[in-house]
């Protein structure tokens, strides 16, 4: 039995949004990885412990929205929607972080923050959808 029923028409909606929000943060961290990798080794006089804790925290978090995306993508199960709204708590955590100190360019900020938003509240109301049970054979 479906915990989504067939007349929730927001649960059907949010999945779909959820998940192309999901790939499109997957593939901007990708993306994003290639500048970061680059500064790794260009980056000679910094301590090399400070640029191996940058780039495994940038490897770690790309690795859980990917993660989180495939989940998304497969099953629709309750611990993909849970991974993408802590995801997006702490995506807002980093967008308002980024627009009060100035850590990156305001419009990349400002897309965090509203890509936050749309990723919280499309977990939000998707449900997830679990498999049926296989029926037990109760007279033995």
């Amino acid at each position: 039995m479906s915990s989504s029923p067939t007349g929730n028409a927001r649960a059907h909606l949010a999945w779909p949004v959820l998940i192309g929000l999901l790939g499109i943060e997957t593939l901007a961290g990708l993306i994003a990885l290639i500048p970061l990798g680059t500064g790794f080794f260009d980056a000679g006089g910094d301590d090399f412990g400070q640029r191996v804790s940058v780039l495994l925290a940038a490897l770690i978090a790309i690795l859980w929205v990917a993660v989180t995306f495939l989940g998304a993508l497969r099953s629709r199960a309750s611990w993909s929607r849970g991974s993408a709204m802590t995801l997006h708590i702490l995506m807002f955590a980093a967008g308002t972080g980024s627009l009060q100190y100035g850590l990156a360019p305001t419009a990349i900020a400002w897309i965090l923050v509203l890509a936050a938003f749309v990723g919280f509240f499309s977990a939000l109301l998707a449900r997830p959808e679990y498999a049926p049970m296989p029926e037990e054979d109760l007279a033995e």
